[in-house]
């Protein structure tokens, strides 16, 4: 059977309460006013039955060095030790995935190259000391977000044979956040053209 492809036309996008980013954004908002959170202040402004899941959660964010445990098994709380933006992306071994830094790099470069930018160049700008932007990741991303509408192209070739340059459109410096790629989950009637129920999208960090 052939696979169907459609075009969807979302009209508004309501976050869940639950998952890696809306669980830091809690951890944040309450290490504001105090140091120390709890399981239950981030179970409590959830979305229920996502236990296990942020059990998960803050064990990846103790064991590469984000939180630390205080108090016993009966009294447990949470100290935040490292404070940052955007949300750890931790990898089966432990460690912190620098893709979410990656685009937060390259986002940062956008925003402020209001004159422009090839891939190379974004490349080069959105890569530190401890952070390499190859330079198909930035045209991977440049691609995604030009089919999106957010990136426009100026004047081909200007800076090279083959070279587009890209400019943030103004309509989409909407934020300090870098847009996400998004993964759906769905259920479409081919007979009536339509997605049935609701539409379920995740980070897609492939």
């Amino acid at each position: 059977m052939p696979r169907f492809v459609v075009r969807l036309s979302v009209a508004d996008a309501k976050p869940l309460r639950f998952g890696a980013e809306y669980w830091w954004s809690v951890i944040l908002d309450i290490t504001r006013e105090r140091p120390v959170f709890t399981f239950a202040d981030l179970d409590g402004a959830s979305d229920p039955y996502h236990e296990r899941y942020l059990g998960r959660f803050l064990r990846k964010l103790e064991v590469a060095g984000f939180i630390a445990k205080e108090g016993d098994a009966i009294k447990r709380s949470y100290v935040l030790v490292r404070r940052q933006r955007h949300t750890p992306v931790i990898t089966v071994d432990r460690k912190e995935s620098r893709t979410g830094q990656r685009l937060q790099n390259m986002w940062n470069v956008m925003r402020r190259r209001r004159q422009g930018f090839t891939v190379d160049e974004l490349a080069v700008d959105a890569s530190t000391d401890d952070i390499v932007v190859a330079r198909n990741t930035a045209k991977q991303y440049c691609l995604l977000l030009h089919r999106a509408g957010l990136l426009a192209v100026q004047e081909p070739g200007k800076r090279g044979i083959g070279r587009n340059i890209y400019v943030l459109r103004g309509s989409a410096n909407t934020g300090p956040k870098p847009p996400q790629k998004m993964k759906a989950t769905m259920v479409y009637d081919p007979n009536r053209g339509a997605v049935i129920g609701d539409v379920l999208a995740e980070e897609d960090r492939t």
